[in-house]
């Protein structure tokens, strides 16, 4: 079963993991550091990380590219925040030196809302297990056999 790695970072010891994340339809990709969030409904990717997006050629997505599908949801405090929805590709690299892959209709912030980090959601973990072991500074994602 191939698994993924993930840490705990800063003071408060939040749980991250890194993945390749890539927007098929518009032929872009980024390296991105995802919050494990079990309490997000979908994966979502804020401004920041959404500046990170370049085509193969270098090119940045554009802040005012059209993205489909608006959907609003009130995220870390309460707070208001618009999205587009896309289909995302996410590429792991496993412990085994493989990758794992996932695919998920993604979030994708449509303004900026300083210190919102982007997150690995439910949409994600409804086919993974977790490990999730803090005091043994273990996490871990499992893709299940079958």
């Amino acid at each position: 079963m191939p698994s993924v790695r993930g840490y705990y970072f800063g003071p408060e010891g939040r749980p991250y993991v890194r993945a390749q994340v890539a927007i098929p339809r518009l032929g872009v990709s980024a390296h991105i550091r995802l919050l494990v969030d079990t309490g997000a409904d979908r994966t979502s990717i804020h401004w920041s990380d959404r500046l990170r997006f370049e085509a193969a050629s270098g090119v940045r997505l554009p802040v005012d590219i059209a993205l489909p599908d608006e959907w609003e949801q009130r995220g870390i405090a309460g707070q208001r925040v618009r999205y587009g929805l896309e289909d995302a590709d996410l590429v792991f690299a496993s412990e085994q030196g493989s990758a794992l892959y996932a695919s998920v209709r993604a979030a994708i912030a449509l303004e900026p809302i300083p210190g919102i980090p982007s997150l690995l959601g439910r949409d994600f973990f409804e086919r993974f297990r977790l490990d999730f072991d803090m005091p043994a500074n273990r996490l871990v994602i499992v893709q299940p056999e079958g």
